[in-house]
């Protein structure tokens, strides 16, 4: 049974499965579901794989999961299993399945990415077909910028002939070139007073985050968005504390230096307003020649195999995949066909499941 009849064979296992994993909530900040989750898939990976896994543990986040697989030259598979989405929103919008589409939380980002992985390695298992060492990598923080798991995906890039990401496809397309992306945290320390009796004894936080942002703004720096502020806590009070926060993307470094020396020479209104500001950055995902290379020979792969026209996409969104480009070639967007990440109309194609697990197999196995 070659790989595509095999998983057209077992799609309703595939289904069965991914119902599963969407209906364990994950969200990035909340450790004690991201647990329970990996008590899971440490549990599935051991029974279908008969992998042990390592399970890289977190004070903070969620613990990673890294299953090594074969010997000999290294393949990196990337996935992560935490979502956007606040616990709680399952019985919101449950697992359901209309037409041709499934839905739920974290369905195409990307759990269903994940059982497509699973499945394209227990074929491999299951007919002992090793001609590498495969190893998988679950991270619990992507969606958060992944300060916990970048110094273990860069540890795992290091040596590995190339890495496959398992994130959402493009229409279908793959992804070899991502913007780097990041965030600023602005926190803005002033003075409380009383607003109406000594509003001039007071350093007025807000105000000075929001001096910041206009600056940031009238600047014409593209490529960074000041989404989210907090500060005070009554309306008769001069608001001590503002904290806001930016989204960045981004095509060098040259242009995040360009942001810093920018927001750090902005002159408070009040000289003793003090600000402290904090990056969170992930790099730009490079297209180098080899990871042109790699594309071009998954393409060939992909029509010899399946028939399948692969297509290849550059995009603003970032990834893990990010910080691989700098070690290994990468090729990204592997996994599920649908839309809606991160909204509540999140969905994919069940009937792309077998096709494009079966690629995966076979780039796994003949790149």
């Amino acid at each position: 049974m070659n790989p595509l009849e095999y998983m057209e064979k077992n799609k309703k296992n595939m289904i069965n499965d991914l119902r599963t994993v969407v209906e364990f909530e994950t969200p990035s900040y909340n450790k004690k579901l991201l647990d329970k989750f990996v008590d899971f898939i440490s549990g599935y990976l051991e029974e279908n794989l008969k992998c042990v896994p390592e399970i890289i543990k977190s004070d903070n986040t969620g613990n990673d999961i890294k299953c090594t697989l074969g010997s000999g030259k290294k393949i990196l598979l990337l996935t992560h299993y935490d979502t956007v989405f606040s616990e709680g929103t399952l019985k919101e919008r449950p697992f359901r399945i209309e037409g041709e589409k499934a839905y739920g939380p974290g369905i195409f980002d990307m759990k269903a990415g994940i059982i497509q992985t699973l499945y394209a390695l227990k074929y491999i298992v299951e007919h002992s077909e090793f001609n590498r060492q495969i190893v998988l990598l679950m991270t619990s923080d992507e969606e958060i910028e992944s300060g916990f798991s970048k110094d273990i995906i860069i540890e795992n890039a290091r040596d590995a002939e190339y890495v496959l990401v398992m994130e959402p496809s493009l229409n279908g397309k793959l992804k070899t070139e991502r913007m780097g992306v990041g965030t600023v945290k602005l926190t803005v320390h002033g003075k409380s007073s009383h607003a109406g009796l000594d509003p001039e004894k007071g350093v007025n936080a807000i105000i000075e985050a929001a001096n910041i942002i206009m600056e940031v703004k009238k600047s014409g720096i593209a490529g960074i968005n000041f989404d989210v502020i907090r500060g005070g806590t009554r309306s008769n009070v001069i608001p001590d504390l503002c904290i806001a926060e930016a989204d960045l993307r981004f095509r060098s470094e040259r242009m995040v230096s360009d942001i810093k020396n920018l927001i750090e020479n902005i002159k408070p209104v009040n000289p003793l307003a003090k600000i402290e500001t904090e990056y969170n950055i992930r790099p730009p995902m490079i297209k180098t020649l080899k990871s042109q290379e790699l594309f071009m020979r998954a393409r060939e792969i992909a029509h010899e195999k399946l028939n399948m026209n692969l297509e290849e996409t550059s995009v603003a969104g970032g990834s893990d995949g990010n910080f691989c480009s700098y070690y290994a070639p990468v090729l990204d967007r592997l996994g599920a066909v649908g839309d809606g990440a991160h909204s509540e109309n999140e969905f994919i194609y069940i009937n792309s499941m077998p096709e494009r697990t079966a690629l995966l197999y076979y780039l796994i196995n003949d790149l």
